[in-house]
């Protein structure tokens, strides 16, 4: 009888925990991010895959813009391609410096700005986040032929609609979007790609 008592505790005990953890991992909850906020389910998605973290002041800043060098990062995160490492014996201690190495090898856009301070990082428009996305489906379009392409081929919405002017190249990316963008790529391409020296010009399939 004490082992069956003991047997049903230990059972009991593992339950509880095991019911805790899924009940914990459906609850992730920020401050600044509603029941109702319009990309809840794609944030959850992405602190569960560990993608992305909230801020130590239980915060999200969902509507703060995102960098170019934390978009490259989340997209990295996202697809885990086997051949990125997070260690290099050249590295100095910059957090991005990975990912940025990993983006150059696969000769995506990247901005280079002159002067940059170290750890800074560049606010990017919707429409440069559309270039290293339509990059990354290995493709080498101009800003405005990726807007088209990735729209044509749903690979991302657009902000207003799904026009070319409905996607709004020129507004600043917040991270809710980059995160919404990013989980729609992820499900319509299988493995990020290398992008083509030579840039070329979309060309619609209603218009081939």
């Amino acid at each position: 009888m004490i082992g069956r008592k003991c047997l049903l505790s230990a059972l009991c005990i593992m339950m509880f925990f095991c019911g805790y953890s899924s009940v914990h991992a459906e609850e992730i909850k920020f401050q600044d991010v509603s029941k109702d906020h319009w990309a809840i389910d794609t944030i959850q998605w992405a602190v569960k895959e560990k993608i992305v973290d909230g801020y130590p002041d239980n915060t999200f800043k969902p509507e703060q813009v995102v960098g170019q060098k934390e978009f490259i990062t989340l997209l990295i995160r996202t697809f885990k391609p086997s051949d990125f490492s997070p260690d290099d014996p050249n590295n100095t201690g910059d957090w991005s410096y990975p990912y940025m190495t990993f983006a150059f090898s696969y000769g995506w856009y990247v901005i280079v700005p002159f002067h940059q301070p170290k750890g800074s990082d560049i606010g990017l428009a919707r429409g440069q986040a559309a270039k290293i996305i339509a990059d990354a489906t290995g493709k080498n379009y101009n800003q405005q032929d990726s807007i088209r392409y990735l729209l044509d081929n749903g690979i991302v919405e657009g902000k207003i609609d799904n026009s070319f002017e409905g996607f709004k190249e020129g507004d600043p990316l917040t991270r809710a979007e980059a995160l919404t963008m990013i989980k729609r790529v992820h499900s319509k391409l299988d493995k990020l790609q290398k992008s083509p020296k030579e840039t070329v010009k979309y060309e619609p399939k209603s218009e081939k």
